[in-house]
């Protein structure tokens, strides 16, 4: 398991906790749709490139002034 999907674990099991709350259910609802979309992208992207995508390898942009 990658860095990015714990982290994303983590925030579902938290996101899954609100829903039970009555006055953090409906905003914890549409987070987890996102969150939802979220984890599709990722999986979509792991099968298009052969590997999970690796946040580090992406470069910084340079300042543009």
């Amino acid at each position: 398991m990658s860095p990015l999907q714990s982290i994303l674990l983590i925030i579902q099991t938290a996101l899954t906790a609100l829903e039970a709350i009555p006055q953090t259910s409906a905003g914890a609802e549409i987070a987890q749709s996102f969150l939802s979309i979220l984890n599709a992208s990722l999986t979509a992207y792991k099968q298009a490139a052969g590997q999970p995508l690796d946040l580090t390898k992406i470069p910084l942009e340079t300042l543009v002034k």
